[in-house]
């Protein structure tokens, strides 16, 4: 890519740290972990999150979480939709996915935090930004009698949205695509994520805080019509 402005340039190095970022962030793509020794969610003098069975191994505490929010998730898919696509919808699905793990499961985080260079919003503007947000949502009635085309532009907005507000210390990613598989479903749609290969996923998702195209193009593909 040939660098014309001073804007592309900015973009490019904007893009390179947050691809950095992503590629040692796992909960896009299954867990999300943030190096930050003393967190008030961690054990003392560890990275390890504070957990409902006190396992101190993260490696362990990790392999339980997966086993754990994959079935959860699967029984997430046979429910449907279980909200309004309001705030406690959102926090309905975390405590679901994570209630058996974590003890704060279903509650936004209440410090600041970041991977790399890339910090996510700042925990006092979770709740007023995120309900903002939502509301944008209600006021284009969820999105319903949208073309596909539109309607995957407009997934991608509120993905990308959601995922810059991380609004939970642990599972954001798993979080987010649920709420947004039910928003598909809403509208007809089962969002079929094993359309697209997680990696192109993963950069779309990555591109999307500055350029949701990649991300939309990649929805429309995982888009199927509800029979």
């Amino acid at each position: 890519m040939i660098v014309k402005s001073v804007t592309d340039f900015i973009f490019l190095v904007i893009y390179f740290y947050i691809y950095l970022w992503y590629n040692s962030f796992g909960d896009n793509m299954g867990k999300d972990l943030y190096d930050k020794i003393n967190s008030n969610y961690c054990y003392k003098d560890s990275n390890v999150l504070i957990n409902k069975l006190d396992i101190h191994d993260e490696k362990i505490l990790q392999k339980f979480e997966a086993k754990i929010t994959a079935a959860k998730l699967l029984s997430l898919r046979r429910k449907g939709i279980i909200g309004n696509f309001d705030i406690e919808h959102l926090k309905k699905i975390h405590t679901y996915l994570f209630e058996d793990v974590y003890p704060f499961a279903g509650q936004f985080r209440n410090e600041n935090i970041a991977k790399g260079l890339f910090r996510f919003a700042e925990y006092e503007y979770i709740e007023p930004e995120l309900e903002k947000l939502l509301n944008e949502l209600k006021n284009e009635n969820y999105l319903i009698s949208l073309s596909k085309d539109d309607l995957a532009e407009r997934l991608a907005y509120y993905l990308s949205e959601l995922n810059v507000l991380h609004p939970f210390r642990e599972g954001n990613g798993r979080t987010i695509r649920e709420f947004i598989r039910e928003l598909a479903l809403k509208n007809n749609y089962v969002l079929n994520l094993s359309n697209v290969s997680p990696s192109d996923f993963l950069n779309a998702s990555i591109k999307s805080i500055v350029d949701i195209t990649d991300l939309t193009k990649l929805i429309s593909i995982c888009l199927e019509e509800k029979h």
